[in-house]
């Protein structure tokens, strides 16, 4: 039983307008994903995974994904607007092979995780209309990192989030947060592009950060490995 995490799938659009790497994804997602993924094994998959506007549109998406092998464990990204209530989606979609992401210890790891947000460091970020869901995602961050430790015993601790979770170099309350419980891994998604170039990956404040965007790491699930 092995653990995988990925982010940003953007399935349910032909996103060949976003560049060549993005030409027939579906397609290359699944051969890859079924290329190192075991029907005993688990992926994270960090938000972005259906442009669907409501749950309904985005139900072809999420069956392809059950289709695949593994059980999947879902976070919501800034695109997933089709995004419900856990109790809609576990009527309409949610079962043991695809769950939403919560506090757990798979493959000998311990992990947590929330979508995270525009971080003040960033240049777009406005404290009126971001300084409240970055606090609020700070806080979700701290419950499901209160949350694991209840569960974890000696296991390497990992955050999955969406967003990254700092920019620029400098640190962060979600940093910090990560620092004062011991976290030794984050895995994240979201940048695309020329924003890949400058992501933050490698060790840092202690930590070791991992883009796992879908055009990022080739479609392929990356193995979480702490």
């Amino acid at each position: 039983m092995a653990l995988f995490a990925i982010a940003d799938l953007h399935l349910g659009r032909d996103m060949a307008m976003f560049g060549p790497v993005w030409e027939n994804h579906r397609e290359k997602l699944a051969a890859r994903w079924q290329r190192v993924v075991n029907p005993g094994d688990t992926v994270l998959i960090l938000g972005d995974i259906s442009w669907g506007m409501r749950l309904e549109d985005a139900l072809p998406d999420l069956q392809f994904l059950k289709s695949l092998p593994g059980s999947k464990r879902i976070l919501k990204g800034n695109h997933d607007y089709w995004w419900q209530t856990e109790r809609k989606m576990a009527a309409a979609i949610l079962d043991a092979d695809l769950s939403l992401l919560k506090p757990e210890i798979i493959a000998g790891v311990a992990f947590c995780g929330t979508r995270g947000w525009l971080v003040p460091q960033h240049p777009l970020y406005n404290e009126e209309t971001d300084g409240k869901v970055y606090r609020r995602e700070v806080l979700r961050l701290e419950m499901a990192l209160n949350g694991v430790q209840k569960l974890r015993r000696e296991e390497p601790l990992a955050v999955m989030m969406h967003f990254p979770p700092a920019c620029g170099g400098e640190a962060t309350d979600f940093i910090t947060l990560m620092q004062s419980y011991g976290v030794s891994h984050c895995y994240y998604g979201h940048l695309h592009g020329a924003d890949q170039e400058k992501a933050l990956v490698g060790k840092e404040w202690g930590i070791n950060f991992h883009l796992v965007a879908a055009d990022y790491v080739n479609f392929t699930p990356v193995l979480v490995s702490c």
